[in-house]
């Protein structure tokens, strides 16, 4: 069959050939492959002429796909190649990307990462909100070698990691990414991935010449051993000790290639890093956290829909969780179970404010599916969570649309249902009550253009709406937020330069009271050293905070600034506000402003030093009337590059005067954590680690905590014997 426009061509290797994983293309049977030169810039400069040039080819196995990319350099010594941990690999190293979509429709891509020096990354790539997840994690190896023309990487990619359709021939495509930070940051790609594109990924090439291997089916077994010993203290109370022994146990089933089931058992977390502090004194609506634990990120770009009404960071603990996931041509789905100790916080979301309650433990039943007709993408959501000891449910159902109307135009819409008897007492503890039942209805309009971008998003929320599997903050309310941007490139020093609009607006759907609105301009540019900077004025920003209080009107600055301005400094994000701002518990706009600065360092080879800093203040007749803050160090000395040794140090602290109807109120925490990770691969991983964390000023409350915790793949362990 003759090779389609722009495809990518993959050779079989012969029997009796092995590769070296290496990084070298020194074997012959990178000759066989067809070589694809025809990279393009995406950045600085849309479709220009690479100044370095790039190539890629592909070869396949009965287990894997390897993806040889010669990477040339008339300065190799310019080469940014650190080493960098798991997952690390971002645009301020030299870095090759392979994206695969192993279902063709350019939806979703698995996408895969190797930097200079031979350090991986990998996650997915979802088209419906172009976005990037580096979470998930799927088995694959890579490795580069340098040379005096620049540098070859090789990525060994399994089969087994990836989720494609076994019926009929092959429809996969493919995209090679190639990011060069020079003074002038590049990204070339192999396909032109225009600016109008629906997605990052839409442009994807054709994948040709792969046959896929005759057994799709296995299990991966991965057991693993933690062994624990905590000391607390409460404030007033002696010492608590406890040491524990257990057993876990993560498994990977497909029984198809499309259908794949995961589960876990006692899973233990233990290992993973610490969340980055947020400042919560002056709002009144909860945060979202991003997900960071292994099970919960298999199938997270199935779970995302219009709106976020999956959110896995609601299970606080859990026991044991079971997912079945189907990626087909038309249909792809995924539906889990778990089991959650709870111990966390429910979210009960106001028009005002968001109230909480404590969690118990619970137990939840959660599916999503979608259906690719085409231009449309039709979606639905079903959500059961059960809370033991009779305190009740949270049920949620509803269908969702995505619809590609042309290339430019987009139509996102999501209608949710909820049914809840697990309702606060006095107490804020959760009973079963009388069913309150509620809905969520969402409208999106999208339009990219090649230099002009808008959207119109209405949003009406019940005032009974809950989802406690999702993120809702706020409900009761109506919400309508609308953005209009014209760009142009290659203005002056920029290379992109936008004029952007945006208002945002909330109404009280009982009192029909306006609870925010902000109107607001600025511009959006990019440039050389990674420049990416945003300045936006709030001139006629407004919120109330409570039904009946005043409007409080703010006036402040906002900007965000990306910079990298030394190598041995890749990267700064600083963003912040300031200006008059509304400061919520006394019901007044003062001056003030938030902050938040952190850095990426590098002062030695081996050595990652990230500070992260955030604070807000607020002042009153020219004192300093309320300041929060929250400090962030995380150091990574790399042994070598599968083993490093991590610590966070972590610092917050709070504190505000008193002043007529606002009492005085301190608080204060620190936690930190040392681990080191030996990771042989995916499967394969030793942690050992302790944390330490203190709560409260003065008489504190405080934790110690040591870990060992080691994982093993059953068939790694079982080739090596």
């Amino acid at each position: 069959m003759a090779a389609e426009p722009g495809a990518v061509v993959a050779a079989r290797l012969l029997p009796g050939e092995h590769l070296r994983l290496d990084g070298s293309l020194s074997h012959p049977a990178w000759q066989r492959a067809r070589e694809h030169t025809d990279f393009v810039e995406k950045v600085p400069v849309l479709g220009a002429t690479p100044r370095h040039a790039t190539s890629v080819r592909v070869l396949f196995d009965q287990s894997a796909l390897y993806v040889g990319v010669r990477a040339t350099d008339p300065e190799p010594e310019l080469i940014r190649a650190p080493l960098v941990r798991h997952d690390g690999v971002i645009r301020t190293q030299d870095f090759i990307a392979v994206y695969i979509d192993a279902i063709g429709k350019r939806q979703s891509a698995q996408f895969f990462r190797v930097n200079a020096a031979g350090s991986t990354g990998d996650g997915m790539h979802t088209a419906a909100d172009d976005s990037e997840a580096m979470s998930p994690d799927f088995d694959f190896d890579a490795a580069t070698q340098r040379n005096d023309q620049g540098y070859t990487a090789v990525l060994r990619i399994p089969f087994a990691s990836l989720r494609y359709d076994a019926d009929g021939p092959p429809a996969w495509r493919i995209m090679v990414v190639r990011r060069l930070p020079r003074e002038q940051f590049a990204m070339l790609t192999s396909v032109l991935v225009p600016r109008d594109a629906p997605s990052f990924i839409a442009a994807m090439q054709p994948l040709q010449g792969v046959e896929l291997p005759e057994n799709h089916h296995f299990l991966v077994l991965r057991p693993g051993l933690t062994a624990r010993r905590t000391s607390e203290q409460q404030v007033g109370q002696g010492n608590t000790r406890h040491g524990e022994l257990e057993a876990t146990l993560d498994l990977k089933w497909r029984l198809r290639p499309e259908w794949l089931i995961d589960g876990t058992w006692r899973p233990d977390f233990s290992q993973v890093a610490l969340d980055v502090p947020q400042l919560n004194g002056n709002t009144r609506f909860a945060q979202i956290v991003a997900e960071k634990r292994p099970f919960f990120l298999e199938s997270s770009d199935l779970l995302r829909g219009p709106t976020e009404a999956l959110y896995t960071r609601s299970f606080s603990a859990p026991r044991w969780g079971l997912r079945s996931t189907w990626r087909g041509q038309r249909l792809a789905g995924s539906a889990f179970a778990v089991d959650d100790r709870g111990g966390g916080i429910v979210w009960l979301p106001g028009a005002w404010a968001t109230a909480a309650a404590a969690q118990p433990a619970s137990r939840t039943l959660a599916a999503r599916a979608t259906v690719d007709a085409g231009d449309v993408q039709f979606g639905g959501l079903a959500v059961s969570r059960h809370y033991v000891d009779g305190r009740g449910d949270n049920q949620v159902l509803g269908p969702d649309l995505v619809w590609q109307m042309d290339p430019a135009w987009r139509v996102r819409a999501q209608w949710l249902a909820s049914d809840t008897t697990a309702l606060p007492d006095a107490q804020g503890d959760l009973r079963r009550g009388l069913a309150q039942r509620g809905q969520r209805a969402l409208v999106k309009v999208l339009y990219q253009g090649e230099n002009r971008d808008g959207s119109l998003s209405v949003e009406d929320i019940g005032e009974a709406f809950r989802n406690d599997t999702g993120f809702v903050n706020q409900s009761g309310v109506r919400s309508l937020s609308v953005t209009q941007s014209s760009g142009w490139q290659r203005v002056g020093p920029f290379n992109e330069f936008w004029l952007n609009f945006r208002y945002d607006g909330v109404q009280d759907k009982r009192s029909a009271q306006r609870v925010s609105s902000d109107p607001f301009v600025g511009l959006w540019m990019t440039a050389a050293h990674n420049l990416d900077w945003s300045i936006h004025w709030h001139g006629q920003a407004q919120m109330r905070s409570a039904p009946g209080a005043p409007l409080l009107r703010q006036r402040y600055l906002s900007s965000a600034l990306v910079l990298t301005p030394a190598v041995w400094v890749p990267l700064v994000n600083l963003d912040g506000r300031v200006g008059r701002i509304a400061d919520v518990a006394a019901n007044a706009v003062r001056p003030g402003g938030e902050l938040s600065l952190s850095l990426a360092t590098r002062p030695l080879a081996r050595l990652e030093l990230e500070p992260r800093w955030a604070a807000t203040w607020i002042q009153r007749d020219g004192q300093r009337t309320y300041r929060e803050d929250a400090t962030q160090v995380l150091a990574v000395w790399h042994l070598d590059a599968k083993q490093s040794l991590r610590a966070i140090l972590q610092r917050k602290a709070m504190d505000r005067l008193a002043e007529p109807g606002v009492a005085a109120a301190r608080d204060g925490s620190t936690v930190g954590s040392l681990t080191y990770t030996w990771r042989q691969s995916a499967g394969n991983v030793l942690y050992l680690g302790m944390n330490r964390a203190r709560v409260g000023l003065g008489q504190s409350a405080r934790s110690n905590e040591v870990f060992a915790k080691l994982q093993f793949d059953v068939d790694t362990l079982r080739a090596a014997f």
